[in-house]
């Protein structure tokens, strides 16, 4: 779900995922980056993952989430 919505503003700015500097993940458990870099894997192949991941405490901010992204694009 989180690169489906990536994706969606990437299309409004005019830039794709493959334009991607960096995507940095809060995950409030560590075992759940393997799920993050498997979907990233399973849509973009070898594609370069410039990837950050930080563990932060329970609870995040939207409620039940166990996971939350930032990316910044290229869109030059």
């Amino acid at each position: 779900m989180i690169y489906d919505h990536a994706e969606a503003i990437c299309k409004a700015a005019g830039t794709t995922m493959g334009n991607a500097v960096r995507a940095q993940y809060w995950v409030s458990d560590i075992r759940e980056f393997p799920g993050v870099a498997m979907a990233w894997s399973g849509r973009y192949g070898a594609a370069p993952h410039p990837l950050a991941c930080v563990v932060s405490p329970p609870p995040m901010p939207a409620s039940g989430a166990t996971v939350m992204a930032d990316f910044w694009f290229y869109a030059g």
